[in-house]
């Protein structure tokens, strides 16, 4: 599937001050992410189509998720009706790279944007996308579960204001989850949101040299 851009703004997240400090959850990495996981907008429990998951109280969303050599791989579950969304790189969603999305029985969409101040925006004229990537969003009817599902580059495209360029195994970066239950507009602020950490587990097929490139914040 193509990349779809949106220009519709809305506010995901911002600081919050006197929380406790954010929860770290773990990516595992899993050489076999390509071949265990169809991009389908449904998680197969049975199959355990992927190696880690969790759910998030503060945002409501549980997520399914691991990395290869190239490629994150996750799959955000809500019953809520509304859009859903993952900010990467940053903890008030300034500079983050944001994977947003909504599903209707008229429409479903998924968008990549870029956090700016408060809000978010499709990227600058002129960005490029990501040429590898793949999603789908759907809802069940009998469980009243909507999931979006994608896999995302681990180097990130080249988006102007990105506060990382990309996702390091080893390293721990801020991770944004937000939602809101009942609207798809995007310019619906959102019900439920939260802020935690995202570690990559290390990566055991890296080089020496290659496990001391410079990583996230």
């Amino acid at each position: 599937m193509s990349f779809r851009y949106a220009l519709p703004l809305v506010c995901l997240a911002a600081v919050v001050f006197g929380q406790p400090a954010p929860q770290v959850q773990v990516m595992p990495y899993d050489s076999t992410m390509e071949d265990r996981v169809s991009v389908d907008g449904y998680v197969d429990v049975e199959e355990n189509e992927y190696p880690a998951t969790f759910t998030d109280k503060a945002s409501g969303i549980t997520i399914y998720w691991g990395f290869d050599d190239s490629m994150m791989y996750a799959a955000l579950e809500t019953k809520g009706t509304g859009w859903l969304a993952m900010g990467l790189g940053s903890p008030n969603m300034d500079e983050a790279n944001i994977i947003i999305g909504f599903y209707s029985d008229d429409s479903a969409e998924v968008y990549n944007q870029v956090g700016v101040n408060f809000t978010h925006a499709a990227p600058a004229e002129g960005d490029s996308e990501p040429a590898d990537w793949d999603y789908d969003i759907d809802r069940d009817d009998e469980t009243g579960v909507t999931t979006m599902e994608f896999s995302y580059p681990l180097k990130f495209p080249a988006l102007k204001g990105l506060a990382i360029p990309g996702l390091e195994p080893g390293d721990t970066y801020d991770m944004i989850l937000a939602q809101n239950t009942k609207a798809i507009s995007l310019n619906a602020k959102h019900t439920n949101r939260s802020v935690l950490k995202m570690k990559l587990a290390e990566n055991p097929h890296r080089t020496r040299k290659e496990a001391g490139s410079p990583g996230g914040k």
